[in-house]
């Protein structure tokens, strides 16, 4: 993605040229990737011979003036349709106006070219058309699915994704792609289709760390990151260098089924970052992140859905009413209790980091590489089947539950399949996060290069 903004900058490219190949690259490959709900041609196109005027004129909005993005389609997009994978919206009206994410990337000057495939409302459930470019057999990521695969594929070099139990950083994960979940409250998700009021957030998925800051400042509320940051976060990351110390609990790793194999080649992934120390820490604390999270996710979920189950209730999957139907039951002292959890998790992960002088915690962002298709069990409560849905929000879901910064970018392979490395950080480090991630991105050496198989 930086690469983009730079061709523009220095008039190697224009933005209509941009647009118009990111519309070829859907054309080759949307028979095999199936990535995008809605594709807006012409509008984005418009909107690219618009960024070429300003530039022609000396007077860009920002350095990702002209550079298209895709948007996850639970994220509104003033003129296209918000589906939500889901029956229930499929005569809906487009959306009246941007989410505010989206304004800020249309206020920067960005092109907007379409909406990317999820699962129903971003549930997990249904089976979405979107297939794994590397293999259509195994699973490709959710449920940020379509913004994964789009990158993936180089039908945008940008997009964005939302993540309220690590859908923006399992797609990264598989599609060997730099995925961020920003601290809460850093990009507003207003004008989202939400699953949670406290846990979702919406972020970029790239195929660098650097086009990850360039969009991350692009969506971004900015009287937040004015506070957070005093000035560009792209700046910021540049300024976050020196020596740095990554905490490590194996412990963990093991309970949540990270194969030997896969420990071993991230530890030696994290080896090869200069300047870095591993600490071994124990934060046994994090085996409740799961279920307090589930527990507030999915109450809070019946709000969202309330007046729209009332109208079209047999336009739902079954499994998401089921999942609907399941927050409207749990016990306010469940509740109750889940939020005591969050506060004293969040405290905890705060205390280790400063205590031992951390930059943040590292894991593999998945227990395995993408699982087959079918072996891939859905339920979220098998958080021990290295195969499960429930076990990929296991390893995730801290990070939404305390509103707490993670990353997500390229580390190994396991039988030729990618694995990300995954770093939790301190309330409003993103830059930081991003800085180590950088370092970690040039170490390994490792770029996502997608050979498409052709039985999609």
């Amino acid at each position: 993605m930086e690469d983009a903004a730079e061709a523009l900058r220095t008039g190697e490219v224009t933005s209509v040229a941009l647009v118009q190949a990111a519309l070829d690259r859907a054309d080759e490959t949307e028979h095999v990737a199936h990535a995008w709900a809605y594709l807006d041609r012409e509008p984005a196109l418009a909107q690219a011979r618009a960024s070429d005027r300003r530039r022609s004129e000396g007077a860009p909005l920002s350095p990702v003036d002209g550079v298209p993005l895709g948007v996850k389609d639970v994220i509104d997009v003033a003129g296209m349709p918000t589906v939500a994978g889901s029956d229930s919206l499929r005569l809906a009206p487009p959306a009246a106006s941007d989410a505010a994410s989206v304004a800020q990337y249309r206020a920067h000057g960005g092109v907007l070219l379409g909406k990317t495939h999820t699962y129903e409302f971003a549930f997990g459930q249904g089976e979405p058309p979107t297939r794994n470019p590397r293999d259509p057999l195994r699973y490709p990521g959710g449920s940020s699915i379509g913004s994964g695969v789009a990158v993936a594929v180089g039908s945008a070099p940008a997009t964005l994704g939302t993540d309220t139990g690590g859908s923006i950083r399992n797609p990264a994960s598989i599609n060997g792609l730099v995925g961020l979940k920003p601290t809460t409250g850093l990009v507003s998700t207003q004008g989202t289709i939400a699953i949670s009021t406290t846990m979702d957030a919406i972020g970029p998925l790239t195929a660098s760390v650097d086009g990850c800051a360039f969009i991350l400042d692009a969506i971004c509320e900015p009287e937040v990151r004015a506070q957070a940051f005093d000035g560009p976060i792209t700046a910021a990351v540049e300024l976050a260098q020196g020596a740095r110390r990554v905490g490590v609990d194996r412990g963990i790793w093991r309970r949540w089924g990270v194969s030997e194999a896969l420990q071993g080649s991230t530890l030696a992934g994290l080896a090869l970052l200069d300047d870095v120390e591993i600490v071994e820490i124990d934060l046994p604390s994090l085996d409740l992140a799961l279920v307090a999270g589930l527990l507030i996710s999915l109450s809070e979920s019946v709000e969202q859905h309330r007046s729209r189950l009332q109208r079209a209730a047999a336009d739902y999957l079954p499994g998401t009413r089921t999942m609907v139907a399941t927050g409207a039951l749990i016990d306010a002292d469940d509740i109750a209790l889940a939020h005591r959890v969050r506060a004293a998790l969040r405290h905890e992960i705060e205390r280790t980091l400063q205590t031992h002088g951390l930059t943040a915690l590292a894991s593999p962002t998945l227990p395995a590489a993408a699982p087959l298709l079918a072996t891939m069990a859905m339920e979220l409560t098998d958080a021990h089947d290295e195969d499960s849905l429930g076990s990929a929000l296991r390893m995730l879901s801290a990070a939404n539950l305390t509103g707490l910064p993670a990353l997500s970018v390229p580390c190994t392979e396991i039988d030729g399949l990618p694995v990300g490395l995954h770093l939790l950080g301190a309330a409003f480090a993103d830059a930081e996060l991003l800085a180590l991630g950088r370092r970690a991105e040039r170490a390994m050496s490792w770029r996502s290069q997608v050979p498409l198989d052709p039985r999609g």
